[in-house]
């Protein structure tokens, strides 16, 4: 456990701190907006970068833990890291106790099934006797399901699946409040707050003020406020 903490050595003051369920981060300059955003990007792909997050004493890989929501309507509930961990956990489940003899049974009809089709041909078959759970979800498409339309209803979804899937201890949304009245801000953060995460949200204006949280401004001169 321990607080979550983010900082940048060029900031004089905490991104993320201590019991704060939320940042505003205003930055007015478009140089400097850019520029901190190029380089969150590049280190939650793994590049070099000056960002820090740290949990308690420990620093914390932000490539792991951090994710960036540019496009609120682009995200996708069933991307490719959320199905390859989603597979790696149902595939475990298909092994435990309640689930084993089932497995166990679905593997036998299979095998029955082949030999089956087997004997309605002139071939003789062979075949692996091992199944493999994680190939069958693929082919049978298994995915989370993404039924809802309304962007706001898929994004909160979409929280609570990379939070219980891929394990992100910390959001980033950029100019999200350009899509989301003030009641959607509030029902997100209390979303955010009850998942036990963290929000750091990046607008290049000022709007009203959130409840629950902390501003850090720079204004259009690189002057910070906070």
């Amino acid at each position: 456990g321990g607080s979550v903490k983010m900082v940048h050595p060029d900031l004089s003051g905490e991104l993320l701190k201590d019991k704060i369920v939320f940042t505003e981060w205003i930055i007015e300059s478009p140089e400097l907006f850019a520029g901190y955003l190029q380089e969150l990007y590049g280190q939650c792909a793994r590049c070099e970068g000056k960002f820090v997050l740290s949990q308690g004493i420990k620093e914390l890989d932000i490539s792991k833990y951090v994710e960036i929501i540019t496009d609120p309507f682009a995200v996708e509930l069933n991307g490719r890291k959320i199905i390859n961990k989603l597979y790696a956990e149902l595939n475990e489940l298909s092994k435990d106790e309640m689930m084993y003899t089932k497995t166990l049974q679905l593997t036998q009809h299979i095998q029955e099934y082949l030999l089956d089709l087997e004997s309605n041909t002139n071939h003789i078959l062979q075949f692996n006797n091992e199944m493999d759970v994680a190939g069958l979800l693929k082919i049978m498409d298994v995915k989370i399901e993404d039924s809802t339309e309304k962007f706001f209803e898929r994004l909160v979804c979409y929280i609570k699946n990379a939070i219980e899937v891929l394990s992100v201890k910390v959001f980033v949304f950029i100019n999200l409040r350009s899509y989301l009245t003030d009641n959607q801000m509030q029902e997100l953060i209390q979303e955010i707050t009850y998942q036990e995460v963290h929000a750091l949200f990046i607008e290049n204006q000022e709007r009203t003020c959130l409840k629950g949280g902390i501003r850090y401004i720079i204004d259009k001169d690189g002057c910070e406020i906070y």
